[in-house]
């Protein structure tokens, strides 16, 4: 019914804009579109939630810069997915162990 029909159309207006999808894809197309869709947007997606146990808060001041403060209520270490400038030390964090803190921002 839809044959050369485009399957993925765009429409600009002012400074945003819609796409609309009239096909169905498979979970990474659809992953690789949202990804591209974010990207042109400027919106970094989330990190994955915290593992049970922590506490996990992002803050964003009003120039862009964003502060990840953790908080570890467990009684295993976080292992940090990759190293950060911890703000509260001063120092290069990889991990925050049972009962630690950390303000985190990227080095």
């Amino acid at each position: 019914m839809l044959t050369d029909s485009p399957a993925l159309t765009r429409h600009r207006f002012g400074t945003g804009g819609g796409w609309y999808l009239s096909t169905r894809l498979e979970d990474a197309d659809y992953a690789a579109r949202g990804r591209r869709l974010l990207d042109e947007a400027g919106i970094e997606p989330e990190p994955p939630g915290p593992p049970t146990g922590v506490e996990a808060v992002t803050r964003q001041a009003p120039d862009g810069r964003r502060r990840h403060v953790l908080i570890n209520h467990g009684t295993t270490t976080l292992r940090l997915p990759e190293p950060a400038h911890d703000l509260l030390t001063g120092a290069v964090a990889h991990e925050v162990p049972p009962g630690g803190c950390a303000v985190l921002r990227k080095p």
